[in-house]
């Protein structure tokens, strides 16, 4: 099996690895458009290449695991490059605007719209390890837009990396991803703007932070270049999703200014209802 890996951090990186730690005869081709993060994964890439366009003819499955507008960008000239026995995934985290630039392919059955629910804070190379993915999800976005023996393949290949696999609209996917993912992320990057501007009047308070601090914030050292634009992109989902925890945080701060301890009580109440999802 021949894979070519378009953007080797973590989640392309993580993949390859993956799928090298389960199968025998896989040969992973790389191509990153900065050549540091292509040095930094000789210990994931068997043949390092040059050019976009070795990359997508090299491999049997071309996988882009870049961000979601450079998806969107080279979807185009990927498509059109491929060979009859090709296959193409995306593993974006927004779907919309990709899925409708891969439709207006003549060879839209040749491409997949996925999105593994799998990550860390860390970016790059060197934060790609083999077992990201065992017990996680992988969502494949209008799945009946893509030849079914493709599917049937992928979904193997999701099994070989511990993965199990859900199918939504791309419409579906970005509204659902905007609440459990993108949320989170905008949440955690304005927590830590806030405590990092106190900062400059409290040197210490840092000092004073403890592990609920840390968690919460921790998606805050996720990558601007991937986030911006996933934000850009689900730009209406992700403004609904906001305007509706602002308005659970502005009746939490009405009914803390007017003493309502009863409500207080049933707003915690009902949030730690969340612990159903949690081990």
């Amino acid at each position: 099996m021949k894979i070519s890996i378009i953007g080797v951090g973590l989640i392309g990186g993580s993949f390859a690895l993956a799928l090298k730690k389960r199968l025998e005869n896989v040969t992973v081709y790389g191509w990153d458009e900065n050549p540091k993060n292509l040095k930094e994964a000789s210990h994931i890439v068997d043949v390092s290449v040059e050019s976009l366009e070795e990359a997508i003819s090299f491999g049997d499955w071309v996988v882009l695991a870049i961000p979601v507008h450079a998806i969107e960008s080279l979807m185009p000239e990927c498509m059109a490059r491929l060979e009859p026995h090709q296959i193409l995934v995306d593993f974006g985290s927004s779907k919309k605007h990709i899925c409708e630039v891969a439709d207006r392919q003549a060879n839209r059955h040749q491409f997949i719209a996925a999105h593994p629910i799998a990550g860390t804070e860390y970016s790059g190379p060197g934060a790609a390890f083999a077992s990201l993915f065992e017990d996680k999800v992988m969502i494949v976005c209008d799945a009946e837009k893509s030849a079914e023996e493709h599917l049937i393949e992928f979904r193997k290949m999701c099994k070989m990396t511990g993965m199990k696999s859900a199918y939504l609209s791309a419409a579906d996917h970005d509204e659902q991803l905007a609440y459990i993912s993108h949320l989170s992320h905008a949440i955690a990057f304005g927590l830590s703007n806030t405590v990092l501007e106190k900062e400059e009047t409290h040197a210490h308070i840092l000092d004073l932070a403890g592990s609920g601090f840390a968690s919460t914030v921790r998606l805050a050292k996720s990558s601007p270049d991937m986030w911006v634009p996933i934000f850009q992109k689900n730009k209406t989902a992700v403004l609904e999703s906001l305007d509706h925890y602002l308005s659970h945080l502005n009746g939490f701060r009405q009914m803390l200014d007017e003493g309502n301890e009863e409500g207080i009580r049933d707003f915690l109440n009902k949030g730690r209802k969340i612990r159903k999802i949690l081990n």
